[in-house]
């Protein structure tokens, strides 16, 4: 760091002029994989680079972070695990609950149902219980039964019944003879009032969808049975399959665009894709048996848009873009042999994103996916890519926080200094390099009645710059007297 502020202090003259190369670098979409301009180029530290690009464009550092670590740890730190069921399960034991802290988008209860059926546990041994008014008695009930018949019950929306959740803390403290088959699944938000006695002795699974549209391509595909794919005799099946778990990528990913992306945020999940995909199954069977040359699209289109995806909207304009992506992404011109379909491809057609060859089965899927890069542009959406811009910068924002929250929070450690010292440190350090106030008598003086319009605007940023140091300086000098006490 000392190195870089080094560099920073035999800044160019002319860089407040923004000379070209510096102007094509802060307008270029990716410029964490562009030379860095003027002698900057020279340095040689990756975390240094990383810092300069954390000066200049703060859109840019959760991807460049993301690029440092690949570069020192390897691709697969930054990619998440798919998160693995039969691994939760052999971790787990009756004395101990499995609880799953949602997000938006996640669905446990079907992954929890094909465990079931895996593990011969389905039928009557696996109850389900959605929490709400009035459900605290059957609750403790049926987790009665579940201990001593050894069934899997799963409660859902915990949160919903903070006060109970104390006495399901009791009654899991009294467990003492379970059935050993008997297993408790919990789902809840991430509230701070959830009972630390449960988490203390319950095994926790954070489920989210992956950010990304490959990693959420991949965790799409590798949930699908490649028995699933190949029950329906149509030929169109599987890829019309990859088309609709494309659909079902972007429509997660519009979300984290905000009011770019959808007016509401919703929270489609798995269990949308599933439905669809089981009414893709039906209509392409049928039509394979009666020998229809033409698909149903118009149903097609009006089920997946308008009935399972559409929905959940509520908002007249998100419907309209679902029901355009439904123009876009189905009808016959996706299987075109003679002008090949693509979803995106930029101009140089060096990414491009199609539907692969179904020569393979699911595995050739599987490798087109893993092929594309792991980030995307916002265009493969339909969006400005300046859509992103605000994403980036808010999610680097994030970082920050979340990296000062894991920062020690006690007081004296060792020989170190405390936290309060080195609070004051920092206020001192920044107080002795605030400049100077601009004497604005003088400044007015020196131009005299020769004022055009850039020199007043000058004169108004000057004046709000004496009051931003004027404000920093009383501010520190009260957190300096409030850690003094």
């Amino acid at each position: 760091m000392s190195e870089l502020c080094e560099e920073f202090k035999t800044l160019p003259d002319d860089i407040g002029r923004c000379p070209d190369d510096w102007l094509a670098w802060f307008d270029d979409d990716t410029p964490e994989d562009r030379q860095i301009p003027g002698k900057y180029g020279e340095i040689k530290d990756e975390f240094l680079k990383l810092c300069l690009l954390r000066c200049f464009r703060v859109d840019r550092a959760v991807r460049a972070v993301t690029n440092y670590v690949i570069l020192n740890m390897g691709e697969r730190f930054v990619q998440p695990p798919i998160v693995s069921f039969e691994a939760i399960f052999e971790q787990s034991t009756p004395f101990s609950p499995i609880i799953f802290i949602l997000s938006p988008g996640s669905d446990p209860a079907t992954d929890l149902m094909k465990l079931a059926d895996r593990m011969n546990v389905g039928g009557n041994r696996l109850k389900f219980l959605a929490m709400g008014q009035g459900q605290e008695q059957i609750a403790l009930s049926l987790l009665d039964t579940a201990i001593a018949r050894g069934q899997w019950l799963m409660l859902q929306n915990c949160h919903l019944l903070i006060k109970w959740l104390q006495d399901l803390e009791k009654a899991i403290g009294r467990i003492s003879k379970p059935h050993p088959d008997f297993r408790l699944w919990l789902t809840t938000d991430c509230i701070p009032e959830f009972p630390i006695g449960i988490l203390q002795r319950s095994l926790k699974v954070v489920t989210e969808p992956p950010n990304g549209l490959k990693l959420n391509l991949r965790a799409t595909y590798t949930k699908i049975p490649a028995q699933a794919l190949s029950n329906c005799p149509h030929e169109f099946f599987r890829p019309l399959v990859y088309v609709l778990a494309f659909f079902h990528a972007v429509v997660q990913e519009r979300r984290k665009y905000g009011r770019l992306g959808w007016n509401v945020s919703y929270d489609f999940n798995e269990s949308d894709f599933e439905v669809c995909m089981t009414i893709i199954d039906t209509y392409m069977t049928k039509s394979f048996e009666n020998g229809e040359e033409r698909l149903p699209w118009g149903t097609l289109r009006y089920l997946v848009g308008e009935v399972m995806y559409g929905g959940r909207c509520i908002d007249s304009f998100d419907r309209r873009i679902l029901t355009t992506y439904m123009d876009e992404y189905f009808g016959d011109f996706i299987f075109d042999t003679f002008q090949p379909y693509h979803f995106y491809h930029n101009h140089d057609d060096t990414v491009t994103y199609h539907i692969p060859s179904d020569e393979g089965g699911k595995d050739s899927y599987a490798r087109e996916i893993e092929n594309l890069p792991l980030a995307n542009t916002p265009e493969v959406f339909g969006l400005h890519p300046n859509a992103e811009i605000g994403y980036y910068t808010t999610a680097a924002r994030d970082m920050w926080l979340l990296l000062v929250e894991l920062q020690p929070q006690t007081g004296d450690s060792g020989g170190g200094m405390s936290r309060d010292d080195f609070i004051a440190q920092v206020a001192r350090d920044i107080q002795q390099t605030l400049p100077p106030i601009f004497e604005m008598d003088k400044i007015k003086r020196k131009y005299g009645l020769d004022i055009d319009p850039t020199t007043i605007v000058l004169l108004q940023e000057l004046e709000r710059f004496n009051k931003l140091i004027k404000k920093m300086s009383t501010s520190l000098v009260e957190l300096g007297r409030a850690l003094i006490g």
